[in-house]
């Protein structure tokens, strides 16, 4: 039963990510935001407790990794789609949403077979994309600053955005893991996550995006220090 613990998480990540689809198919982008974003707490307890229990097997990878692909490319994918569809007039732009499961699947492909991406990865992880677009719909939903409505409502920027982002993905970023065994004793990492609890402290939901990109800034800062 110990061996199964972790395969269970992962498989209830999974079927949460198929409800997040279901939830965007009916116009519910909050509930469906939500919950991605319980998908990525999920994505990182499976491989703590399989580390933990000393569980961790090639089968479990592979789970994981399918599991990863609905939870953060195909998800996160369809909510953007159905954001932009609902949101503006354009029938057109909806479609570059199609670039987030794409490219995630070639990040996904890529981690599979690197056995050098274990302590830190190369391109900006899938899980970190997916919390990225699911913040869009929060954001819209809860923020009142008018301002930065403006740019989460520009169809526009939300199109360079999944561009940016698409690319980030299979680039040859060096980004830094935060897996639980990987954070003690590394004063980037412990920053990291002191200065990202205050920022969502203050901000809500609207400071995920701030968050990321401190997240990217610290991964080229120490790409260049290495």
């Amino acid at each position: 039963m110990k061996k199964n613990i972790a395969h269970l998480i992962t498989l209830t990540s999974l079927c949460i990510a198929t409800l997040s689809i279901i939830q965007s198919c009916d116009s519910n982008l909050v509930i469906a935001s939500y919950l991605i974003l319980i998908c990525s707490l999920l994505d990182a307890l499976d491989g703590t407790i399989a580390r933990y229990l000393n569980t961790d097997t090639e089968f479990g990878k592979q789970l994981d990794s399918f599991s990863d692909m609905i939870a953060f490319g195909i998800a996160p994918g369809i909510l953007m789609y159905n954001f932009l569809y609902l949101q503006f007039e354009n029938t057109t732009l909806p479609y570059i949403s199609l670039l987030i499961p794409i490219f995630s699947s070639l990040r996904l492909a890529n981690y599979n077979i690197d056995i050098n991406q274990k302590k830190d990865f190369l391109g900006l992880p899938t899980p970190v994309s997916a919390i990225l677009f699911a913040s869009i719909p929060l954001i819209y939903q809860y923020e009142k600053n008018s301002s930065i409505l403006t740019i989460i409502t520009n169809q526009w920027i939300i199109g360079l955005l999944i561009v940016i982002t698409s690319f980030l993905l299979i680039s040859q970023l060096k980004t830094f893991s935060l897996r639980l065994d990987a954070i003690k004793n590394d004063k980037r990492k412990l920053f990291f996550i002191f200065i990202s609890i205050c920022i969502l402290s203050i901000f809500n939901f609207t400071g995920l995006p701030i968050v990321i990109l401190i997240y990217i800034l610290l991964s080229i800062h120490k790409s260049m220090n290495q």
